[in-house]
């Protein structure tokens, strides 16, 4: 019995803990187009992301590279934005019907240059997300994709 109480204790801290850096990065997420520090503080906690981690801290590690491209000299943005993609689009394909996932995609591809034609997925992703929101338990998500259609979405 003791065990048991022990292995659910450990679970639970994990998924606890699991949740608050989740929040803690759609924090920092949201301050990390503010400056080239933000940005970097947001992607230090991700550096480490393989494309075997969570799909949702993959697509995270792609728009934090996309984020720090941004930075680049000019004739190195186009490899660090190809390979931002590569991680967004990694995720995806992982768990598609991650309303989360799909957010940060939105995100990307409504923010980024037309001329880099990685803008296919807007209005899918768009309608998914508000599909998908009534449905949503967690509510610092929730919060995160009202307020980005509040203050960042171009439509």
């Amino acid at each position: 019995m003791k065990k048991l109480f022990s292995l659910i204790l450990l679970l639970s801290y994990t998924v606890i803990a699991g949740a608050q850096d989740l929040d803690t990065l759609r924090l920092l997420y949201r301050n990390a187009t503010q400056s080239k520090e933000q940005a970097q503080a947001f992607y230090g906690p991700l550096a480490k992301v393989t494309k075997n981690d969570q799909p949702v801290r993959v697509a995270y590690k792609g728009a934090g590279l996309m984020l720090l491209a941004r930075y680049e000299k000019l004739t190195d943005r186009g490899p660090k934005v190809k390979e931002a993609i590569t991680w967004i689009e990694q995720a995806v394909a992982d768990d598609p019907d991650n309303a989360e996932i799909r957010l940060i995609r939105l995100s990307v591809q409504e923010h980024l240059p037309k001329f880099l034609k990685y803008n296919a997925n807007i209005e899918d992703d768009r309608l998914f997300i508000q599909q998908a929101l009534p449905a949503l338990e967690d509510a610092g998500l929730k919060a995160m994709i009202n307020g980005y259609f509040d203050t960042f979405s171009t439509d």
